[in-house]
């Protein structure tokens, strides 16, 4: 892999970001394809949404590089010729069984997205869904020599670390390559809802950095922070070679305190991505800890007050054809003695580079209910 990757970030392509508060989309955005001139697959490995060397790139330059699109350019501006905008098409089946079998069909996360070159060094990412955005990015970033740095503003749910998310293991990510809910970061994440905040960050072609203030606590909606107070979040990424195989490392820490509950975990990711013969293989995983909480300060991350909460997760995906991905993954979410065991399966047959057919299996085991929950879920998804 190249050292001058982010000097290439030209190259840079299609889509670095999902489409929902709650992560659920498993593929490609058209809009950053229309601006770049690009196919998707140009910065995604296996398929949406597993970043790769480019797509990281394309998201460090503020999502800025166009390729044969006009540019309607003066003295301060620099915009496309046109609005690159994405809508999303996604029926879906899901049957839940706890003893008793419940069934549904339904139109989920239907939005529109609008993303893309806003400036010379500015990009961002909306969501329009209900009448507001649902999720918003404004990504500023300046080329620092061989380094990128720049700052994020931002009201998502894809994790404290959406600042600059560049790791595929949680977060942004959803879908079947997602892993669904099967991270344990990405659940303790989710239980904390929208994050609100503004992120520091810097980094290169092999690693990332960021300071980040979020504020989840406090919101009563997407984008309203009542009393503008944050919690600090450091995140860590490194990426390295070894052989055919890229390494991604990273860690994360969010700690502070807004009003009366707490906002404090730490977790830690890992992942592999390289080819075994003809195929691609992704290898994920991640471990996190939340200290329980007290009656006068309740953990944001952790329900229990006396109990530490702990898990890990486990999941692989296999690529056989150009059209065809398999995924197999388990996971543990444990508080004191209850724990929640998590198995899950499934295949994404790519329609197109922006359309999939998703079918998983999941089988959720409680331990202090001894209920499984085994959850079977077959989805359309399609974005124009």
């Amino acid at each position: 892999m190249k050292k001058i990757i982010l000097s290439a970030a030209s190259l840079a392509v299609a889509a670095v970001a999902s489409v929902s508060v709650a992560p659920t989309t498993s593929e490609a955005i058209p809009a950053f394809a229309r601006q770049t001139g690009s196919a998707c697959l140009s910065c995604h490995f296996q398929s949406f949404p597993t970043l790769a060397a480019y797509g990281r790139a394309f998201k460090m330059g503020g999502m800025t590089d166009v390729g044969d699109q006009a540019l309607v350019e003066d003295e301060g501006l620099s915009i496309p010729a046109m609005v690159n905008w994405t809508a999303m098409v996604r029926p879906n089946f899901t049957s839940t069984d706890t003893g008793t079998k419940v069934n549904e069909f339904q139109f989920a996360d239907q939005v529109f997205m609008i993303g893309g070159r806003a400036g010379e060094h500015t990009g961002v990412f909306l969501e329009v869904g209900g009448g507001a955005y649902a999720n918003a990015q404004m990504i500023n970033s300046f080329d620092m020599g061989d380094m990128k740095a720049g700052v994020t503003i931002s009201s998502t749910g894809f994790g404290e670390d959406a600042g600059m998310q560049v790791m595929s293991v949680w977060g942004q990510h959803g879908g079947l390559l997602g892993g669904k809910s099967l991270t344990i970061n990405g659940a303790m994440a989710g239980s904390n809802s929208v994050n609100n905040g503004v992120a520091f960050w810097a980094g290169s072609d092999s690693w990332v950095a960021q300071l980040g203030f979020v504020n989840s606590v406090e919101s009563v909606e997407a984008g309203v922070q009542p009393n503008f107070r944050f919690s600090p979040v450091l995140r860590g990424n490194y990426f390295l070679e070894a052989g055919d195989w890229e390494i991604g490392l990273g860690a994360i820490a969010v700690t502070g305190s807004v009003k009366t509950q707490d906002q404090k975990r730490t977790g830690i990711d890992a992942q592999a991505l390289g080819e075994v013969g003809d195929m691609q293989i992704g290898v994920f995983a991640d471990w996190a800890t939340a200290p329980a909480g007290t009656a006068t300060a309740t953990n944001a991350y952790n329900a229990s007050l006396t109990d530490s909460r702990t898990g890990y997760s486990l999941r692989a995906t296999v690529k056989p054809t150009h059209n065809l991905i398999f995924l197999a993954g388990l996971g543990q979410d444990k508080t004191g003695t209850a724990k929640l065991d998590k198995t899950l399966v499934g295949v994404e047959y790519e329609m197109y580079q922006n359309g999939v057919i998703n079918l998983t299996y999941g089988s959720d085991k409680d331990s202090t209910t001894n209920v499984t929950t085994k959850t079977t879920g077959l989805e359309f998804e399609l974005l124009i």
